[in-house]
């Protein structure tokens, strides 16, 4: 996906306008050469008449940039909350984008994901869905500890509205940039993954070590961000919280197994454990529990307990046996 600075102006026709400098060949070839590779090909904007770096924004030309990013091959849009005129009403940029994108795919059957900026409480959350695949609920997310939990914990009372095809964003992974140790990586992702939120990788890949690409890649953590839930109930979210430590849960779609994360929020290694109620099992029921990352089965439990680093997550897949 194209971050800001791509565009330098329109058309008299109000076509934009991509950088000839940065993009000699235009973007629709690169879109071409991008999805050759078998990779997805996105732009960025925002809904105001200028982006964040006061280049031209979408405000008034919303179906014309949708036909032109249809025409280009766009699967992909982040729509950017920054200045100059806009909108008194605040979806509108979000439903003319809807609008032109619903046209694209009838008229190619090209879908294009918008992400959207921004939902941070239930009073758009009643309706975000409907315009949106994703939508950002926090500021912008920093290469540290203090910044990735604060945006995790920031979006989790907005659980409710994720759903199929419609998520909560808590921004781009930090995996690989050098601000968070191994543990603190390892817990982000699996954090992401409970959370069903979009996993954007934030990092240079090309140049990406083998560490960083393990935890990006991981299978088992993946396949739960990619669950689609019970009920149209996608995100796991808090279910108990004290002294530090936290119990993520998530219900899975076959509908017996349940994602957990025990979180250690301190600054030492601790004994974690949760109880049946807290994931909705009865009291005493056998359970077979699985350890995500090491991708192993630890055996039958009625009751669990492990021992979890300081900003660690031990991240289970827990079925009743």
């Amino acid at each position: 996906n194209i971050d800001d600075c791509w565009q330098v102006g329109r058309q008299p026709n109000g076509t934009i306008i991509p950088d000839p400098a940065r993009f000699p060949s235009g973007i629709a070839l690169l879109s071409d050469q991008v999805h050759k590779l078998g990779m997805k090909f996105g732009v960025y904007t925002a809904r105001g008449s200028r982006t964040c770096q006061s280049r031209p924004g979408a405000y008034d030309h919303e179906l014309i940039d949708a036909a032109t990013y249809c025409e280009w091959g766009l699967d992909y849009l982040k729509n950017d909350n920054c200045g100059g005129t806009n909108w008194k009403q605040e979806n509108k940029s979000w439903i003319l984008f809807k609008q032109g994108f619903d046209k694209c795919y009838q008229d190619t059957g090209r879908y294009v994901v918008r992400s959207i900026e921004y939902c941070r409480d239930p009073s758009c959350g009643q309706w975000i869905g409907d315009v949106a695949n994703l939508w950002r609920t926090t500021a912008d997310v920093q290469d540290t500890w203090r910044s990735v939990m604060g945006n995790i914990h920031a979006q989790d009372h907005m659980w409710p509205f994720a759903r199929p095809g419609a998520y909560n964003d808590p921004d781009m992974l930090q995996v690989g940039n050098g601000g968070l140790s191994h543990e603190e990586e390892k817990t982000h992702f699996s954090l992401w993954c409970i959370a069903s939120a979009p996993l954007l990788a934030g990092t240079d890949l090309i140049n990406a070590s083998n560490e960083t690409l393990s935890i990006l890649t991981a299978p088992e953590p993946i396949a739960i961000n990619q669950d689609a839930g019970i009920s149209g109930q996608v995100q796991g979210h808090i279910v108990n919280a004290s002294n530090g430590h936290e119990v993520w849960a998530k219900k899975l779609s076959d509908g017996k197994s349940i994602a957990v994360i025990l979180l250690n929020l301190n600054d030492a290694a601790e004994m974690l454990s949760f109880d049946w109620a807290d994931v909705g099992l009865p009291a005493g029921t056998s359970v077979t529990v699985r350890d995500l990352w090491a991708r192993k089965d630890l055996g039958k439990f009625t009751q669990y307990q492990q021992m979890v680093n300081s900003h660690g997550a031990a991240f289970l897949k827990v079925a009743p046996a």
